[in-house]
């Protein structure tokens, strides 16, 4: 049984905190116009989505949505759900990015969550504590990129949909760019432009996070290979080790 806590780590202002398990399929909002927001995944992925841009956030990783942030929340698999609102005033005190960032969760935050929705009240000497160790921790966290960035033209987002769609569709750019009555210099132009990012290394980063979600539902190599479109088993490992450092096997047993 969960329920909503607040605490107040005075004199910091008063942070909510809320932990519980939310099913495959669930979609909730995320936005705050008076607080930042810190939501954390554990046993399970979500995906969030805030204007044009995606994260995909895998087991024991979380994002961190500054101040009137308006993001969806979709569950992908069923997951251990925490979220932490921190009031704007305390927010701006500390070093964290103005855009919604990506952190990688530590047993400590998935303890303190736990621990602010144990049934009985804690004294407020306990929970001032609590609270300042969570902000610490949440700034010091580990920021991996997992940011898919979309697009505002709708021809180009129109290709992008089509491949998280459908992204073992391998044809060329030109042709893609046929399907929206549109040049590939026209595509590959507003790509960078939009994403920072080449056409190419847009697409291997969707492979890749894409990969990700496969990796955590337990698909293999060569099931996520024919998924995403790549020639071969081999060509998917050596496309995910240029992006994250590591074999589709490593990161299993790191994550």
């Amino acid at each position: 049984m969960t329920k909503d806590v607040e605490y107040q780590p005075s004199p910091l202002p008063r942070i909510t905190a809320w932990s519980g398990t939310l099913k495959k399929g669930t979609r909730r909002a995320a936005h705050d116009s008076a607080h930042a927001q810190v939501l954390f995944c554990f046993d399970g992925m979500m995906r969030i989505e805030a204007g044009e841009d995606r994260w995909f956030i895998p087991d024991r990783f979380g994002i961190w949505l500054p101040r009137a942030s308006v993001a969806q929340v979709e569950v992908i698999q069923t997951i251990e759900f925490q979220s932490f609102q921190v009031p704007i005033r305390l927010a701006t005190r500390l070093d964290m990015p103005d855009r919604p960032t990506v952190l990688r969760a530590t047993p400590l935050i998935r303890g303190i969550g736990r621990r602010l929705m144990q049934q009985d009240a804690l004294p407020p000497a306990p929970l001032r504590r609590l609270g300042v160790v969570l902000l610490d921790e949440i700034v010091r966290l580990e920021r991996p990129d997992l940011h898919l960035p979309g697009s505002k033209d709708p021809r180009l987002a129109a290709v992008m949909m089509h491949l998280l769609d459908r992204p073992q569709d391998s044809g060329s750019l030109s042709a893609l760019a046929a399907r929206v009555a549109s040049s590939e210099r026209t595509l590959s132009r507003l790509c960078k432009q939009e994403t920072g990012l080449t056409w190419r290394d847009w697409r291997d980063k969707m492979r890749f996070v894409l990969a990700l979600e496969g990796l955590q539902a337990g698909k293999s190599s060569t099931a996520l290979a024919t998924k995403l479109g790549y020639s071969t088993p081999s060509a998917f490992v050596a496309s995910f080790r240029r992006q994250s450092g590591m074999t589709p096997t490593q990161w299993r047993h790191q994550n």
